[in-house]
């Protein structure tokens, strides 16, 4: 009977090593698993973040393609002043003041149509930066033709806290390409 217990004994114990071995592997194996499928959705979700943004630039870029198509021969009034509107406000967002704003038509290559604006502002340096890169920021292609910086007032002038001013004239292009028929 002892010899009974014992081998009853001796085969719980082999049953119960085997158990733990077989649940341990096949632990370690879903463990394996779901560190794999962490990595792809790793990899998955920085490839999706990725085409957000790529999908954010390239709608901004159609946005500007979309603003510099036209199938008019030069720029319409109301195009010239919702431009210099724009203008306006961006200088008054800044704090810059326009000493003198004008446009023209100029000449250009043949299915290009270009609008030049004229410019003097007076304001800080860091004022002028800003007001380039809001410019930069819109939806038209724009081609900065002149930038010519001098100073109006310096520190020493205006006093040791407050920020030298510069009278800046500003030569700028607005162009659109004219679409064919």
């Amino acid at each position: 009977m002892r010899e009974r217990y014992l081998a009853f004994i001796l085969v719980m114990l082999v049953a119960t090593v085997a158990f733990f071995m077989l649940s341990s592997r096949s632990l370690d194996q879903n463990l394996r698993q779901i560190r794999n499928l962490d990595e792809q959705i790793k990899t998955a979700q920085e490839q999706l973040n990725s085409a957000r943004i790529l999908d954010q630039e390239l709608s901004q870029f159609a946005r500007i393609i979309d603003n510099s198509l036209s199938r008019a021969p030069r720029f319409s009034f109301d195009e010239i002043n919702e431009f210099k509107t724009k203008i306006g406000e961006l200088a008054h967002q800044r704090k810059i003041s326009i000493n003198k704003m004008s446009d023209t038509n100029k000449w250009s290559l043949p299915n290009l149509i270009e609008s030049t604006y004229n410019l003097e502002l007076e304001a800080t340096f860091v004022q002028i930066g800003q007001f380039i890169s809001d410019l930069e920021a819109q939806d038209n292609i724009i081609k900065i033709q002149t930038l010519d910086i001098s100073p109006t007032q310096t520190t020493e002038e205006l006093g040791p806290n407050v920020d030298s001013r510069y009278r800046v004239i500003l030569e700028l292009s607005i162009f659109k390409v004219r679409k064919e028929a």
